[in-house]
C-alpha cells in the first residue's frame, strides 16, 4: 500500500490487519463489467474498495459507479449492525470507504477523479454536494522493473495483470515460482487473497470447477509449484479458447448480416449450426 499510495495515512496500514470481504453483493447491476476486491481494516474500521477497470477504454461514469458501490457497501454495514441498537447512539459512525481504481487499458485515463466534478453546476453549491475522490492506479504508467523493485504480494498481482494480455505462459510460471519462494512470508489470508484476485480479476471468475481455488491453495501450500502452474495453464487455455470463440462469433454475426448461407458460415468459423442460429437477431 505504501509503495503505490503516496499519502500519509497509508504509512499506518499494515497488511496483516487487512481481511478480504465478500464483494458479490455490489456487482448485480453492473456485473458484466466488474471485477472487484474489498478489504477491511478491522482496527481502524476502514474498507478499501478496489475496482479493476478491465475495459480497453476509460469509463467516464466511474464516479457514479463508485458512489453506487460505496452506498451498497455502507447500507450493508448499517443494516447488519449487531445488535441493531448499536447504530442508534450519537457516537455511531459508518466505516470509512476508500475507493481505488486499477486501470489496465491502453488509452490514457481522462475521466474526472472527484464525484463533484461529475455533478452539473457543482461550482454553485460548494460543500453542499456529495463529493469524494478515488485513488487511481494506471498500471500502464508502470513498467515491469518499477513494479518489481520489491517482491510484495501486490507487486506480483500488478505485474501479472500488466503482462496478462500477452498470454505468456513462461512469464506467468516465472512469477508464480518467485511468489512461491516467499511461501514462509505469506499468511493463509495472503495466499487466498492472491488466488481470489488472479481468478476473479485476471481470469474474470473463470475456473474449471467449484473447488479449483481450494485445490490450488492446498497445492501452493505444499510447495508443488509445478502442479500449480499446470492448473493455471488450464485457465490460460480456457481464456484463449474463449477469446477465439468470441472472435468467430463476431465473424458469424457479420456473415449473417450479409445473408451468407449457414453452410458457408459453418465452414469459415467452425461454429455449429445451432450456435449460428443462436447468433441470429430476433
Amino acid at each position: 500500500m505504501q509503495k503505490y499510495v503516496q499519502l500519509p495515512w497509508a504509512e499506518g496500514i499494515d497488511k496483516d490487519d487487512l481481511t478480504p470481504v465478500d464483494s458479490n453483493f455490489v456487482t448485480k447491476e453492473f456485473g458484466e463489467f466488474e471485477s472487484d476486491v474489498i478489504y477491511k481494516h478491522e482496527k481502524k474500521n476502514i474498507f478499501f474498495y478496489i475496482l479493476l477497470e478491465q475495459q480497453s477504454t476509460p469509463d467516464f461514469s466511474m464516479p457514479f459507479r463508485l458512489l453506487h458501490y460505496t452506498v451498497l457497501l455502507l447500507a450493508r454495514e448499517f443494516r447488519n449492525a449487531n445488535p441493531p441498537k448499536k447504530r442508534t447512539p450519537k457516537d455511531y459512525r459508518l466505516p470509512a470507504v476508500v475507493p481505488i481504481v486499477l486501470y489496465n487499458g491502453k488509452e490514457k485515463w481522462t475521466p474526472v477523479r472527484t464525484f463533484k466534478e461529475y455533478t452539473a453546476n457543482h461550482g454553485e453549491f460548494g460543500d453542499y454536494l456529495i463529493d469524494f475522490k478515488y485513488i487511481l492506479f494506471d498500471l500502464n504508467r508502470y513498467n515491469e522493473d518499477e513494479i518489481m523493485t520489491t517482491y510484495k504480494l501486490l507487486d506480483f498481482v500488478f505485474s501479472m495483470d500488466l503482462q496478462h494480455n500477452s498470454k505468456d505462459k513462461e512469464d506467468f510460471h516465472k512469477k508464480l515460482r518467485k511468489l512461491a519462494a516467499l511461501q514462509n512470508e505469506l499468511t493463509d489470508n495472503d495466499v487466498r487473497a492472491f488466488l481470489a484476485w488472479i481468478i476473479n480479476v485476471i481470469f474474470r471468475g473463470k475456473k474449471p470447477h467449484e473447488n479449483f481455488e481450494q485445490e490450488v491453495f492446498a497445492t501452493f501450500r505444499k510447495g508443488d509449484v509445478e502442479k500449480m502452474t499446470h492448473a493455471f495453464d488450464g485457465l490460460l487455455d480456457m481464456e484463449r479458447n474463449s477469446a477465439v470463440d468470441e472472435r468467430m462469433a463476431e465473424v458469424a454475426r457479420k456473415m449473417i448480416k450479409h445473408n451468407k448461407p449457414v453452410e458457408e458460415i459453418m465452414e469459415f468459423t467452425d461454429l455449429t449450426r445451432d450456435k449460428i442460429e443462436e447468433l441470429r437477431p430476433n
